[in-house]
């Protein structure tokens, strides 16, 4: 029971952040989870992989919630969400992939130099200036699928931190933005989860509920508290100054990676 009430308060925090500042739950569920699993006990040289792949396994769900939310709105751009797609598996999939042949210290290390990149631009706040025209060619799409599945896929975020400020680069409406970067980021954990599913692990002794990499308990706990208060953030998105809150929060994340990296 104690298990199930520490998961069910980081998916209550996951989800009121992910509502709040629009921003993934990787940042905190995976040094999170990684502290949850070092204390169940668990091989340290696991720990982190098992921490990536049960986040991107919730991104799933949130990822199907966002883009049922969306969609009321017709706001999905689907003729990215489909162009982008293929190179997101792709990109996904690989780094998963070589996530899991390297050793927990060194994923430690990738995913906090990573959070730093992206607590900076929560910090700066940068906004490119748009200057490309809003039809955004095929072969540009590609490679920026690619590059954004990759880099999301190494610290199991949803790939929003990417994609929106790229898709509002190319005079795509914010709002829009958000909701294509939504549809983009359901490949992405999909192609993730099934690398990670796939990994064997019988070296290691894993919790039965394990799957490949997946600890399903997690999975579906976290998700169910992060369905309970993400609309709850989302309606205090116009009540509370967001701008510190961002700022707190990158520091934070940066913070929890920290430790994430020290304590591996």
């Amino acid at each position: 029971m104690f298990e199930f009430m520490l998961l069910l308060l980081l998916g209550l925090v996951v989800g009121f952040f992910a509502g709040l500042l629009g921003i993934g739950g990787g940042a905190i569920m995976v040094p999170a989870l990684t502290a949850f699993f070092l204390w169940q006990g668990l091989h340290p040289d696991v720990v982190v992989h098992m921490a990536l792949a049960t986040s991107m396994s919730c991104i799933v769900f949130n990822a199907l919630f966002s883009i049922h939310t969306h969609q009321k709105h017709q706001a999905i751009i689907w003729s990215i969400t489909l162009k982008m797609t293929p190179m997101v598996l792709l990109g996904s999939a690989l780094a998963s992939y070589m996530v899991v042949q390297i050793s927990s210290k060194a994923i430690a290390l990738v995913f906090m130099l990573l959070m730093f990149l992206v607590a900076t631009q929560m910090i700066v706040d940068f906004k490119p200036t748009p200057s490309a025209a809003k039809k955004i060619h095929t072969l540009e799409l590609l490679p920026a699928g690619f590059i954004i599945g990759f880099i999301s896929a190494m610290i199991a975020i949803g790939g929003g931190s990417l994609s929106v400020p790229y898709l509002n680069w190319h005079q795509i409406n914010i709002k829009r933005a958000i909701a294509t970067a939504a549809s983009i980021g359901l490949p992405l954990a999909l192609a993730g989860c099934l690398v990670f599913m796939l990994q064997t692990t019988e070296h290691m002794n894993l919790p039965t509920q394990t799957f490949g990499y997946i600890y399903w308990p997690a999975t579906l706990i976290i998700t169910l508290g992060s369905f309970m208060t993400t609309a709850q953030g989302a309606h205090l998105t116009h009540r509370l100054p967001t701008r510190p809150l961002k700022i707190i929060f990158a520091l934070l994340v940066s913070l929890l990676a920290i430790r994430m990296f020290l304590t591996v």
